[in-house]
């Protein structure tokens, strides 16, 4: 090779080195075209030896380096292993891309009380899966292998479809310790993720062969799933199917709006200081959440009032006054009513976009969740994202039980010192 051509190759591959580049390229047309054609017959010169072998001694010695990066990015390496955020940005590192949400979900019970009272009640068995809408301390997306779980298996219109057959209830890891008792008799140490499929009184009902992680585990791929969950189902006469079943609130509101987060949902909140009231107001939700319009397409919690949330108006442009310690928090709210609610980036805040008074539910809260779903638009996130936006904005998601996931413990170990350290750089 020509030393015009091997220097014009390398002011090619290396755009640190431009003079002589942008001197051919301000003599015409004529004489760039000429040096690209050139520039690609060094490079492909250049490529062909490399792949031939025939380098020189400096070559072949620069060629070993990069080994090593090979294999850095190789499936199960350093940053691929259980517990911890996948190489790749695969799937399980990001949501779905930006669409409104039209596509039909599994509505999940979210509490293990009232999952298991209504598979009881049903005599119907259960879809049962665990998980964290959190990761190494961020809220916002749900853990790596729910996550997988989700895009593998859950969000298949054939699971969503014999799934119908069973109560489906999906934990939130390290948020009870009852719950996490009950994963732990299933399984052993509850870490973030589990899945099973089990008889109405609880009691697996398919062996599971390894961890009990996931639906690999069980089956094949999703038509043997279906297979087995429709084998499943035969085996139990179904029972008071002509009742509503319970609203399938998180175990608290908080909870909830990281939860609605995660699943890029709208959040319906049930607001009653009256237990009674507040069942009540639950039992009309109850008839909308379960019905072929609305299922799986809206996160439910309930509470007393909204003193522990930190909401908007949409109203008021955003704007909020502050109010019982909360920074950007509107007025409590603790008139019985119905309120629904965008969450933010990482379900800690969210704004208030329809507020039903406990009077007007049964005339005006159908239109407001038909408004609701139809206006409602995913947010696209990423893992690293998320990550990096809130070390900015000092998130840090508190769990309701220690952590007992070794490798997720230790990450947010290291976030939650990243963020001390920022905290005391500021």
């Amino acid at each position: 090779m020509s030393p015009r051509r091997v220097a014009c190759a390398n002011e090619i591959m290396n755009p640190m080195t431009q003079p002589s580049f942008h001197l051919y390229a301000r003599r015409g047309i004529a004489i760039a075209c000429a040096c690209m054609c050139v520039c690609s017959t060094a490079l492909a010169q250049v490529f062909s030896a490399s792949n031939s072998g025939s380098h020189s001694a400096k070559s072949s010695a620069q060629g070993a380096g990069p080994q090593s990066g090979k294999t850095s990015g190789a499936k199960g390496g350093a940053n691929g292993g259980r517990g911890g955020p996948p190489n790749g940005g695969g799937p399980e590192t990001r949501t779905t891309s930006p669409a409104t949400g039209k596509d039909p979900a599994i509505q999940w019970y979210a509490t293990l009380e009232r999952g298991l009272a209504e598979a009881k009640r049903t005599n119907k068995p259960i879809l049962f899966v665990t998980g964290a809408p959190h990761c190494s301390g961020v809220s916002g997306m749900w853990c790596p292998g729910k996550k997988k779980i989700d895009d593998g298996w859950l969000t298949h219109n054939d699971i969503i479809e014999v799934a119908q057959k069973f109560v489906c209830i999906r934990l939130t890891s390290y948020e009870s310790q009852s719950e996490a008792a009950f994963i732990e008799k299933l399984r052993g140490n509850p870490v973030n993720t589990a899945f099973a499929i089990l008889t109405p009184q609880g009691e697996p009902a398919l062996k599971v062969q390894g961890l009990g992680r996931g639906p690999s585990e069980l089956f094949s791929d999703t038509a043997d799933m279906v297979k087995h969950m429709n084998e499943v189902a035969a085996k139990f006469v179904a029972t008071n199917a002509a009742q509503t079943p319970m609203l399938p609130v998180t175990l608290s509101a908080k909870l909830g709006l990281a939860v609605a987060s995660a699943d890029l949902q709208p959040l319906v909140l049930v607001v009653a200081s009256d237990p009674a009231a507040r069942a009540a107001l639950e039992a009309k939700v109850a008839k909308l959440a379960w019905s072929k319009d609305f299922q799986g397409f809206f996160t439910y919690a309930n509470a007393a009032n909204t003193k522990a949330l930190v909401l908007t108006s949409a109203t008021n442009n955003g704007a909020a006054n502050t109010s019982s310690g909360n920074a950007a928090n509107t007025s409590v709210i603790t008139k019985d009513s119905v309120l629904i609610i965008e969450p933010d980036l990482f379900g800690a805040a969210g704004k208030i976009v329809a507020q039903i008074s406990a009077g007007d539910v049964d005339t005006q809260l159908t239109s407001a969740m038909k408004s609701a779903r139809t206006n409602h638009v995913r947010m696209e996130k990423s893992r690293e994202q998320l990550k990096r936006l809130a070390l900015a904005q000092g998130i840090y998601f508190e769990t309701g039980i220690p952590v007992s996931g070794k490798r997720e413990a230790e990450d947010r170990a290291k976030y939650k010192q990243q963020l001390d350290a920022r905290k005391k750089a500021l």
